[in-house]
């Protein structure tokens, strides 16, 4: 098995428990359908990009700066 299915598997892992924790989080709030509302659900399907973007920018520059 390659890393990138298990690095895809704990992206979509993290990414629907966050979407899940937001959705229910609105649900017991009984807030509307609103676009903040909305907005905050895609933003968990984003920022994981960002955290793993950030994750390979550091290790890339510590590798280098080792060399």
């Amino acid at each position: 098995m390659s890393w990138i299915y298990v690095a895809c598997f704990a992206y979509s892992l993290t990414a629907l428990f966050l979407l899940a924790m937001t959705f229910l989080e609105g649900m017991q709030g009984r807030a509307g359908w609103n676009i903040y509302r909305i907005a905050g659900l895609l933003a968990c399907l984003v920022w994981p990009v960002l955290f793993v973007y950030l994750m390979f920018k550091f290790a890339s520059r510590n590798r280098i700066s080792q060399r």
